[in-house]
């Protein structure tokens, strides 16, 4: 998932790959996806492999100085409302996992907060205005709904740490897509309010302390790299559809 990761020729292959791995997963899937001690083994091991900021198509996206093109602004906006757009989604599932006192605290203020992302995403979404059809398309928004499907799969795992791993890693990479949303709010005119979810200080000062206990910090890391993997693939998939667009535009 790193900055260097070549995309691939086509979109229509991104596709179908995507429908083949992240086809809709059961949840307690994931409870049996890995051996107990299988890699990472912390919530900072996970986030070592890479979040969103070293995707290249992010970063391009995200960048002020060279305005990235309307249109994939607009399909970014759209995937990720149709990715993280609906309630309930990962963290309020994975709030329904812990009893933990000061775990449901984090889990608390971090469901309140997304309340408010999800309604930026469809400000941002409505504002950006419609996709423009992509060789593939019919492919794609299937690809986006079996991931969202895993995704709260992972985040109703019965495996203890599992879904707060996810919920941990989600929050800390929505900070740094928060710098694409920004970017497409200041394009569209709107003024968003500054996030409410917790600091990435926070969420890492509590993931090592809940992360101390091994078996729970192991299943922590699982859970956060699988949510980062699947985050990946999105802006894969994307930066995909950018590039079979700059073709059809004959650059």
């Amino acid at each position: 998932m790193g900055a260097g990761r070549a995309p691939a020729c086509h979109t229509l292959s991104t596709c179908n790959r995507s429908c083949n791995l992240v086809s809709f997963i059961q949840p307690g899937a994931f409870d049996r996806a890995q051996p107990e001690a299988a890699p990472p083994r912390s919530l900072e091991a996970a986030l070592a492999l890479g979040m969103s900021d070293t995707h290249a198509f992010v970063a391009r996206l995200a960048d002020r100085a060279v305005p990235a093109k309307a249109v994939d602004l607009a399909d970014a906006a759209h995937f990720l409302c149709l990715l993280h757009g609906r309630y309930p989604g990962l963290i309020d599932y994975a709030a329904t996992r812990s009893a933990d006192p000061q775990v449901g605290k984090w889990l608390a203020r971090a469901c309140e907060a997304f309340v408010g992302e999800r309604a930026l995403l469809t400000k941002l979404t409505v504002a950006a205005g419609p996709i423009t059809s992509t060789p593939g398309q019919d492919k794609c928004t299937p690809a986006i709904i079996n991931l969202r499907g895993a995704l709260n799969a992972l985040s109703q795992s019965d495996r203890q740490g599992c879904a707060l791993g996810a919920a941990f890693a989600l929050v800390l990479d929505w900070h740094i897509i928060r710098a694409v949303l920004d970017v497409i709010a200041q394009r569209t005119g709107l003024e968003p309010r500054p996030s409410s979810l917790p600091t990435r200080e926070e969420t890492l000062e509590l993931a090592a302390e809940i992360g101390a206990d091994r078996s729970v910090g192991r299943a922590m890391g699982f859970g956060a790299s699988q949510m980062l993997v699947q985050h990946g693939n999105f802006w894969d998939m994307l930066a995909e559809r950018a590039e079979l667009r700059r073709i059809q535009d004959g650059f």
